[in-house]
Order: C-alpha cells, then sequence, then structure tokens
C-alpha cells in the first residue's frame, strides 16, 4: 500500500489507525431505518473468549423515539399469558408505558435526551442490535413488568440467544462520560447479589422453558450496555473488554456481550 494510499485511508476511514492499535475492527454493518441506527459487529484479532461486542449508532432521535413509543405500547407480548399472569401485569404495563411515552414523546419534540430516556435508549438499542448481529430473541424490557421503585431493584433488560440461555442486561447512560466500569460492575454485583435469580418468578413466563431451565442449572449470559461519549469508541470497547474478562469471568456465565451505543 503506498504512502498516498494509507493517507486516503484515514482521512475516509478514521477508524483504520485504531484497528491497527487495538486489534480490533468493524465486521457486519447492519442498518435498521425504523429505528434510525446503524449496528456494527465488532471483530477482533485475537480471541477474547466467551466476550462478544457491537456498537450502536444513533443516527436519528426523533425516529428512535417514536420506535421507543410503539415498543412499549405493544402488550403483544402478553397474549400467551395465562388468565392470572395477563391481569397481574397488566396494571404494571398500563402505569409505566404511560409513564415512558410521556418522556419518549417530549424528547422528540425537544431533541433533549435526559437520564431517563437514555438509559432506556441505551436498554433497547441494545436489545435490537443483538436481535440483528446475534440472532437474540428480545424479551419485553423490566421496567414494564418490574417497576424499578428503588431505582436498583435489578436487570434492565433480558434476551434469550440461539444456544437458549438468558441474558441479563443492564444498561448505563451519560450525556457526558462513557459509563462503561458503571455498566460492568453494575453487572457484577447484580450476579453477586443473586438479582438475575430473582426474575425467575418473571421470566418463568416470559421466556422458553428451555432457557429456564438454563437458568436453574446456572447457565446464563450477561449484556453491559453503555452510551459512548467518545472520539475513539474502539478504544472503549477495547477498555471494556478488559474490564469484562476480569470482573464477569464466572463459569456460570455463558456469555457476555458489550454494547456500547452513540448518537
Amino acid at each position: 500500500m503506498s504512502y498516498q494510499t494509507s493517507i486516503l485511508k484515514l482521512i475516509f476511514n478514521p477508524f483504520e489507525v485504531f484497528f491497527m492499535k487495538d486489534k480490533l475492527r468493524y465486521g457486519n454493518k447492519y442498518s435498521d431505518a425504523d429505528w434510525g441506527s446503524d449496528y456494527f459487529e465488532v471483530e477482533t484479532d485475537t480471541p477474547i473468549g466467551k466476550i462478544k461486542v457491537c456498537h450502536v449508532v444513533i443516527n436519528d432521535i426523533g425516529i428512535i423515539s417514536k420506535a421507543l413509543v410503539e415498543k412499549v405500547l405493544d402488550t403483544s407480548w402478553m397474549t400467551n399469558l395465562d388468565v392470572g399472569s395477563k391481569r397481574a401485569y397488566d396494571r404494571t404495563v398500563q402505569e409505566t408505558a404511560s409513564a415512558l411515552v410521556e418522556i419518549f414523546e417530549s424528547t422528540a419534540t425537544h431533541s433533549d435526551v435526559g437520564s431517563e430516556f437514555g438509559e432506556v435508549m441505551v436498554s433497547i438499542g441494545s436489545t435490537k442490535a443483538l436481535e440483528k448481529i446475534f440472532h437474540h430473541v428480545i424479551l419485553p424490557i423490566a421496567e414494564l413488568w418490574k417497576p424499578q421503585i428503588k431505582q436498583n431493584e435489578g436487570f434492565d433488560f433480558h434476551t434469550v440467544c440461539s444456544d437458549m440461555f438468558i441474558n441479563f442486561g443492564e444498561a448505563k447512560y451519560s450525556g457526558n462520560v462513557t459509563p462503561h466500569g458503571n455498566a460492568i460492575n453494575q453487572s457484577k454485583d447484580f450476579i453477586d447479589d443473586e438479582k438475575h435469580l430473582r426474575d425467575y418468578v418473571h421470566l418463568r413466563e416470559l421466556a422458553s422453558g428451555a432457557a429456564v431451565e438454563n437458568l436453574n442449572n446456572d447457565s446464563f449470559g450477561v449484556v453491559a450496555s453503555f452510551s459512548i461519549n467518545a472520539t475513539d469508541p474502539l478504544k472503549v470497547l477495547k477498555n471494556a473488554i478488559e474490564s469484562a474478562q476480569d470482573k464477569l469471568s464466572l463459569d456460570s456465565i455463558k456469555a457476555v456481550y458489550l454494547v456500547g451505543v452513540s448518537k
């Protein structure tokens, strides 16, 4: 490759230098016009065990705000529940969805991303990336069926991967810094406190029997998702990989997904 070609590659692809330095690179890209987002699989040149990485880029806050409204108002996930379970969830879903819709609509109008909107954006944006890239099944976000009364009730969202593991997701948002350490540390603390097991009474209604059985056998996954406020997202993700390798190494954790979200 000529010197001139190298310079042109850096101008038109500023991440090229980071590929060489951090041994990370962008793989497949999935565009999602309905959510105003792009999802990138992040690949590594060296093995990182059970960790998988992706990067979400939010292109249009207005579009994702409207999509979030439709998402929380969609109660189709309750269709197959028995009568008692539907009645148990109905009021909680109504109250929470109403509050979230107000936040989403305000954000769509003013394009001002606050902490409440930001955390749900990171949560659901992460699940959409996992669905598109890794073929996960998305479960309803926990806030719909488990109100965050103490603001620390446990994991924010859940998915089920093709290996039939329930993945417990923790989302952290900041408009100024990149809270990947907070997301990973919180995930570790929740697992240590067995908050994933406390979700069982809900997950047995929402997830497949095989996934629930794996949870009962102490086999599950973790998702740490976080907003990225940095000019070098791959460096942030590299640091997150190193932290996750240290903090989320339990044998019972079969997979770790790291999802960075930029806007």
